[in-house]
């Protein structure tokens, strides 16, 4: 999957972006040159500068502060003999992340859908994006005409959503602590409840394997949340959730949380299945 603008080729030899013919009012120069040496490097082989700007067409100095800059974020790397630069851990990891979303996406769909159609309820797999949770995956209810009002994308917070508290519960220590503390800078005045809402998910997945989450988001969406945790792929989260008003604690605690529990472990074992063969 590309990652960078498309790149066309002119006549002289030398690539432009595809865009760069009706830029949009908020188009960032800088960063679409940075882009651009990236995509040089489809050519599968290291590069030096000379070669970048006679890809590019860019100016030699632009070429060296941005390639400077790209190797000092991880982007590129110089190897110091040949003094030319390929692509860098980080790039590598963007495509990893993506081809391991596309993977998890594949697999956990139908899974999710079988759970849908059984309990008459929203599915969802998501993933953390900074203190919220943004949804990868929805799958709604087929018959209840009374659902969230949500779709793939929407970004839910954290700290008052089964999904989200079910990725904080099992996000590795370092990365839970910075989470806490981010959410105690955000939200110094509800500290101390949230502070209990977490401390709440993580009795509840130690004695059960789900969190629950009651009247979450103003009252209106409760639902149940599990982890999964795919070694060094990475935390994610599943959840199951409706109205408020259709969900009562036994429901919750007696039926979905379980239920929940033997679909994530049945992706799971998908997962790992797939990764040996």
């Amino acid at each position: 999957m590309a990652i960078i603008p498309d790149m066309r080729t002119s006549s002289a030899g030398k690539t432009r972006m595809a865009s760069a013919d009706g830029r949009r009012g908020d188009f960032m120069t800088s960063l679409a040159k940075g882009l651009e040496i990236l995509a040089a490097f489809e050519v599968g082989h290291p590069l030096g500068n000379q070669e970048l700007v006679a890809i590019t067409g860019l100016p030699k100095t632009t070429v060296s502060r941005i390639t400077g800059t790209l190797a000092s974020l991880g982007y590129l790397r110089l190897d110091e003999q040949s003094r030319k630069y390929s692509m860098g851990a980080r790039v590598l990891g963007l495509g990893a992340s993506v081809q391991r979303h596309i993977g998890l996406l594949r697999t956990a769909r139908p899974h999710m859908q079988r759970l849908a159609d059984e309990l008459d309820i929203a599915v969802i797999l998501g993933a953390r994006d900074r203190t919220g949770l943004v949804f990868l995956e929805v799958i709604h209810p087929p018959r209840n005409a009374l659902t969230i009002n949500t779709d793939a994308g929407s970004v839910v917070p954290i700290e008052r959503t089964s999904i989200g508290l079910a990725y904080l519960v099992a996000a590795p220590v370092p990365e839970r602590v910075h989470m806490l503390q981010a959410l105690r800078d955000a939200h110094p005045d509800d500290w101390e409840d949230i502070r209990g809402v977490v401390e709440r998910a993580h009795k509840d997945y130690r004695e059960r394997g789900f969190v629950v989450s009651q009247r979450g988001r103003g009252g209106l969406i409760s639902g149940v949340g599990v982890p999964m945790v795919l070694g060094s792929n990475g935390v994610f989260s599943f959840a199951c959730v409706g109205p408020s008003i259709q969900l009562s604690e036994v429901r919750l605690v007696q039926v979905l949380g379980p239920r929940l529990v033997e679909t994530v472990s049945a992706i799971g074992q998908a997962m790992r299945a797939a990764e040996r063969g």
